[in-house]
This record gives C-alpha cells, structure tokens and sequence, in this order.
C-alpha cells in the first residue's frame, strides 16, 4: 500500500485531476456553448447534442469512452486500461460539473467574438491536456483507436489523428450544416492547443545545454560546480583544424542561469568557444528528480 501512495504518485494524480478540470472548463464554457467541433469524443458529443436537440454531451462521452475503454483492454491490455480509466471517465464528470455552474451563472459565452472564444479555449485546452499528458494520462477517447491502428497497422500517431479528428470535422460541417468559416476556426484551434500543450508537456524549453570550449575550462567548471550547483560533463575533443586535444565541458542551466554564465564566460576567457542548444526535455536531479517517499 506504501508503494502505492508515494509522494511523487499523490502528486501525479493532483496534477492529473487539475489538468482533467481544466480541459473541461474549456469544453463546457467555450467549445459546447459555441458548437465548436475540435475532432475526437468531443467534436462527437457536440454533434449529437446539435442533432439532438440538446442532449447532454457529458453523459455522449461518458458512454463513448466506456465502449472504448472496454475496445481498449481487448486490443491493448490491462495495464493501458487501469492508465486510461481515470482520465476517461473523470473528464465527462467534471463537464456535467460545469455545465451545471455555466447554467447557474447565466453566462453566455455564444455571443464573444468567434477568435477571443478560439483563442482563448485553446489555449486553456492546451494547458489541461498538456498537465495531463505530462502526468501520464489520458482523457481516453480517439487516443485508444489511435494506439490500436499503431499497434495492429503500424500507422503513426500523427496520421491516425489528422484522419479521425478530420472525419469528425467534416462531419461536423456537413450535420450542422456550418459556415465555411467554422472549419478555419476548428484548424486554429487545433493548431494553438497543440501548440500549448507542447508547452507545458516539454518544459525544458526554458532550459539550455552549453557546450564550453576554453582556455579556462579549470575556473569555468569551478563557478558551475560551486556557484550555479550545476553537474558538469567534461568531454575529450580535438580540433580538426589545429589537432590540439582539448576538454569541452557540458551543462544543462535555466535560461537566466545561462545568462549569467555567458558573462562570466566572456569575463575570465573572451577568447571562448561556447554555444546552447534549447533542450526539449530535461529530467534528472536538479531538474524533474523527485524523491520516492
């Protein structure tokens, strides 16, 4: 039971349940009051509430996510349906949440400017999502066929979404009989909430590996070792042109940490060779480490 309720697991799934309630903020105060089809179980639910008359999307992707779970632990095995359960059926429980509290409030965000609604439920959309990718769930819908078409027909991720969320736009379009002008606000969508999640599931992007080349490689590693309580790598390196061996320190800093070492670099050897790279992903002690309890 200990291993089960470690630090590091009860703040996975804190993070987990945040992310799911976020998504759903965007879903049942942006997307469904605006008819905005993304693709997947959602782009679906607002579909079948549309044709409907109203019926409730909550309850559409609730229902959808139970028969795919279900497709899910025939095709793809246990371990992913336990990964994927919570995430699946919490994120149609916090959209019935919301949709009570957005009936409540009376609030009617139909009537915002179309690109404030896209722009903004985007990039909230993103966030959630991303939180929870990032945490290593899923809010279940079209990401089960998509792993099952990897796994049986070798298709790419990529491509499996373009033609599921794809089907589910047109669809979309041709049922709801929208304006053309929906589609190019369903593309931006996409585009700003991939682009955010990005964001928050690589938050190494505000991070940089340095490669030093110096004279003074001795007083660089000291300050990185000392003052930045940075780890440093040194590498064994030869200089095609000259054939001197020479020793390149590696490092990963935070962007002001960065800074801040190019002036110290530029101070004790002006004469350095030195360039960052922006590391997509950073884990380890110092970065992601956290301790077992």
């Amino acid at each position: 039971m200990k291993a089960l309720f470690t630090k590091k697991r009860i703040f996975e799934f804190i993070y987990l349940t945040c992310g799911v309630a976020i998504a759903s903020f965007a879903f049942s105060f942006f997307l469904s009051p605006n008819n905005i089809v993304i693709g997947g179980i959602s782009g679906i639910s607002i579909i079948i509430k549309d044709l409907s008359g109203g019926y409730n999307p909550a309850t559409i992707i609730l229902i959808l996510n139970i028969v795919l779970l279900f497709i899910g632990l025939i095709f793809l095995g246990k371990e992913f349906f336990v990964k994927t359960a919570y995430g699946s059926l919490m994120f149609p429980a916090f959209i019935w949440l919301f949709d009570i509290i957005y009936t409540v409030l009376s609030i009617d965000f139909s009537q915002m400017d179309m690109i404030l609604v896209i722009v903004f439920s985007s990039i909230i959309m993103g966030i959630g999502l991303g939180v929870v990718v990032k945490n290593g769930g899923t809010t279940g819908g079209t990401e089960i066929p998509q792993r099952i078409f990897f796994k049986y027909f070798h298709l790419p991720y990529s491509l499996s979404l373009y033609i599921i969320d794809g089907t589910v736009i047109l669809l979309g379009f041709i049922l709801m009989k929208q304006e053309i002008d929906f589609i190019f606000y369903e593309i931006i969508f996409m585009f700003i909430c991939g682009f955010t999640m990005d964001m928050v599931i690589f938050s190494g992007f505000n991070k940089r590996a340095v490669y030093i080349i110096s004279e003074k490689t001795k007083e660089i590693k000291e300050e990185l070792l000392v003052n930045f309580s940075r780890g440093v790598t040194s590498i064994k390196v030869v200089g095609e042109y000259s054939k001197n061996e020479k020793k390149m320190l590696l490092c990963v800093l935070s962007t002001l940490e960065y800074y801040k070492l190019r002036d110290f670099i530029e101070k004790v050897d002006k004469n350095a060779f030195f360039y960052a790279v922006r590391a997509s992903e950073v884990r380890g002690e110092g970065f992601s480490y956290v301790k077992e309890d």
